[in-house]
């Protein structure tokens, strides 16, 4: 049986906006769209990394790994819970972060996961996930410039400094 992540729980490694809270965002779960094999699998890993976890209660690649099944499940509390417990541990485990992002934006915590992004970002610059996945916050927070941007990096596309004032005249996009 799962518990939804309560943030009085577990602290949040970094602060993040009371606004957007988990706490008062709804448990979406995706489950009916797993294969029932692929749901056992994922049901396992969370299993086998419970008992590393009780062996070595600060093993941070089986609480990353937990928190990837429980993404994967669709637990997207949970799996934050389980990614900030491997950010306790290891605080620059940047694919933690971006993994954390994820499932802030399944929860639709878009400033939370730009959050995680940045900070993955101050560790590895050139981390594609990190860019790719700043630009879906950014989106659904309706900064499309930027979010543009951020795929450009992700992707590694150089674009002159005023690409985008050209198409923006072009077709009268991002009035300013």
């Amino acid at each position: 049986m799962t518990q939804s992540f309560q943030s009085s729980q577990v602290q949040p490694l970094y602060p993040l906006p009371p606004v957007n809270s988990v706490r008062n965002r709804p448990q979406v779960r995706r489950q009916a769209d797993i294969d029932p094999r692929q749901r056992r699998e994922y049901e396992d890993a969370i299993a086998r990394c419970d008992q590393a976890i009780a062996r070595k209660g600060d093993d941070v690649s089986a609480w990353y790994q937990r928190g990837q099944a429980q993404a994967n499940l669709g637990a997207y509390n949970e799996a934050i819970a389980s990614f900030n417990q491997a950010l306790r541990s290891q605080p620059n485990h940047a694919a933690a972060l971006v993994f954390r992002a994820v499932a802030f934006i399944h929860l639709n915590c878009y400033e939370e996961a730009l959050l995680s992004c940045n900070t993955a970002l101050t560790i590895q610059p050139h981390h594609a996930e990190a860019w790719l996945f700043r630009g879906v916050a950014l989106r659904y927070l309706n900064r499309y410039k930027e979010a543009y941007a951020s795929y450009d990096h992700a992707l590694g596309i150089r674009r002159p400094a005023n690409w985008l004032n050209r198409i923006s005249r072009i077709f009268g996009w991002f009035r300013q």
